[in-house]
C-alpha cells in the first residue's frame, strides 16, 4: 500500500491524520509496528503555570507500549499553554483586523500553538510514568542544535530517516529479548521477565 496525494489526510490504515506529513509518515511506520493511535492518554498533565490539559499522541507501537508524536516541522518554544493560547489569539486578532492573510495562520500556528511547542512535549515526557514512554519523531533529520535543544527539555527526538536502529530496538525488546537503546544521554532498556 502506497501514500495517496489524492487523499493526502489518510494513513495507512484508513485513519485521517492531522497532517498530509503525519498520513504520510503512518506508511513508513506501520511496516515496523507503529499503529495510528485515537485515543487521549488517560491522564491530565500540567504546564509549568499550573495550567491542565489532555493530550493524544500520535501513534503507538503496540508490542512494546511506546508513544510516538510525529512532527513535520521544528516545535516552537512557547513555554506554557497560556503564552501559545495568548500568541494565537494575536494571530486570530491580526487575521480579523486583515493584517494578516488568513492563509498564514497555518504557519503562525507552527510558530505558536502549544501542541507544536517543545515544552508540551517536554511535560509529558516528565509527567508520563516510567513504563509509558514517549518518543517525537521529526519527518526529516534535524541539526544539532535542535537535538540539544530536545535533549535539555528531557524529549528523545529521532526523525523517520535515522529510527532503523530504535525500530530494530523495539523489534527485539517485542520479542521478549533483554536489550538496550542508548542515543543523545537517553537510554531505553527492556530485560525479560522470568516466569
Amino acid at each position: 500500500m502506497k501514500y495517496d496525494s489524492k487523499n493526502k489526510f489518510v494513513g495507512v490504515t484508513g485513519k485521517t491524520h492531522k497532517s498530509a506529513a503525519e498520513a504520510k509518515a503512518s506508511f513508513k511506520l506501520y511496516p515496523n509496528g507503529w499503529l495510528p493511535y485515537e485515543e487521549k492518554f488517560p491522564q491530565t498533565f500540567v504546564d509549568d503555570d499550573g495550567t491542565e490539559y489532555q493530550a493524544m499522541p500520535d501513534f503507538i507501537h503496540a508490542a512494546t507500549g511506546f508513544y510516538a508524536e510525529f512532527k513535520a516541522h521544528k516545535m516552537n518554544g512557547k513555554k506554557t499553554r497560556r503564552a501559545a493560547f495568548a500568541a494565537m489569539a494575536k494571530v486570530d486578532h491580526d487575521i480579523a483586523r486583515g493584517y494578516l492573510d488568513p492563509a498564514k495562520r497555518p504557519y503562525r500556528e507552527l510558530e505558536n500553538a502549544w501542541h507544536h511547542s517543545i515544552q508540551t512535549m517536554a511535560c509529558k515526557t516528565r509527567q508520563l510514568p516510567t513504563n509509558t514512554p514517549l518518543v517525537l519523531i521529526y519527518e526529516e533529520a534535524q541539526d544539532i542544535n535542535e537535538e540539544r535543544r530536545c535533549a535539555r527539555n528531557g524529549v528523545f527526538m529521532l526523525s523517520l530517516d535515522n529510527m532503523y536502529c530504535f525500530n530494530a530496538f523495539l523489534r527485539f525488546a517485542s520479542l521478549g529479548l533483554d536489550v538496550s537503546f542508548s542515543r543523545c544521554g537517553f537510554g531505553y532498556s527492556v530485560s525479560s521477565v522470568s516466569a
